[in-house]
């Protein structure tokens, strides 16, 4: 057991770069829209992160499953809070730019239904922080998987994932076959119906093997190109907020990244943290609200590429000022300790 819990094993630098690319793909849907004829690639993103979330909160060992767990409720619950803090005053400030009311604001702001609005439609408690409903919604699927995992109910997962994602195809696009709808985004892209099924489906794949032959991971890119690209054919169906190929290029890509040689780079994660892709996400949407107000951008792509620039930059600075703060304070207390030695 001790083996196993003081095992370390390095971080796939590789996903994190990748991660990054997934940033760009949900900047081109906030801020480019459908301007493309691409336009169906950016789905690949947001089933992505769930997907990639859920492979890496698996763990074949119970206590240390539930160790992860907890700590996964913790890492998104603080995710959650700086995202609503940073939109919060973002916002607020908007409305003196804006010559909107701040009274206004803080009175249609908050939920008159919390258990609807937050844990079941994963609405933001923000105006400008639309894409938020990621970390809300990860946050209630760590709950979830929280409950799962502590009554031992992993197996759950095999009939959430099909009756979920049934769901949502069918209500977020699909039933239009059958009849008129206009049916709200946010019934369909939540936790429930969208986030859970996506993470589990991580979880899943992580119990098994699929690289038993060093070469299987050239295959899986194959097929995640493949479907990647297959979400265009898939729109010309129907438009949906989640394709089938959006699901499998997730799944293939995946088990891409997860089959490259791990390589030691502490140096990135020394000089850009752990969490580079989260901050992106929470800050693109304030960055391209300034931006745009700033600059007009003839260049949607350009636009989309300077929105995830920048909100590097921001988010880099940012770390590297906590860092050294932390290392500031950190010294008279290693002089104390050379002393008394």
């Amino acid at each position: 057991m001790e083996e196993v819990i003081t095992k370390k094993t390095e971080r796939n630098i590789w996903l994190d770069l990748f991660k990054i690319f997934l940033c760009l793909l949900v900047i081109s849907i906030h801020f480019a829209g459908e301007a493309y004829w691409w336009f169906p690639v950016y789905r690949l993103a947001v089933p992505m992160f769930f997907m990639i979330s859920g492979y890496y909160n698996y763990h074949k060992n119970t206590e240390i499953q539930i160790k992860k767990s907890t700590t996964f409720i913790k890492r998104c619950l603080k995710y959650m809070l700086i995202g609503f803090g940073i939109y919060i005053v973002f916002d607020f400030v908007m409305c003196y730019i804006n010559g909107n009311g701040v009274g206004y604001y803080f009175t249609t702001l908050f939920y008159k239904d919390f258990i609807l609005s937050f844990f079941i439609l994963n609405e933001p408690i923000t105006y400008s922080g639309y894409q938020l409903w990621f970390l809300i919604a990860l946050f209630v699927v760590a709950l979830i998987h929280y409950f799962i995992v502590k009554y031992n109910k992993q197996n759950w997962y095999y009939i959430i994932i099909p009756i979920c994602v049934a769901i949502h195809l069918f209500f977020a696009g699909y039933m239009k076959f059958f009849q008129y709808t206009d049916m709200p985004i946010r019934y369909t892209r939540n936790a429930l119906f969208f986030g859970l099924p996506m993470f589990a489906i991580g979880f899943a794949m992580a119990k098994y093997d699929f690289h038993q032959k060093n070469w299987y991971k050239y295959i899986y890119l194959a097929l995640g190109i493949f479907f990647f690209f297959l979400q265009i054919l898939e729109s010309k169906l129907i438009v949906v907020e989640l394709y089938n190929s959006s699901i499998l290029s997730a799944m293939f890509l995946l088990q891409f990244f997860v089959g490259l040689k791990p390589v030691n780079c502490e140096w990135f994660y020394n000089w850009f943290g752990k969490s580079i892709s989260f901050y992106i996400y929470i800050l693109h949407v304030a960055v391209g609200i300034v931006l745009n107000k700033l600059f007009d951008f003839s260049n949607l792509m350009l636009e989309c590429f300077t929105i995830l620039i920048v909100s590097f930059v921001i988010y880099e600075i940012a770390f590297l000022i906590i860092k050294l703060a932390k290392h500031i304070k950190s010294r008279p207390k290693k002089i104390r300790l050379n002393i008394k030695s």
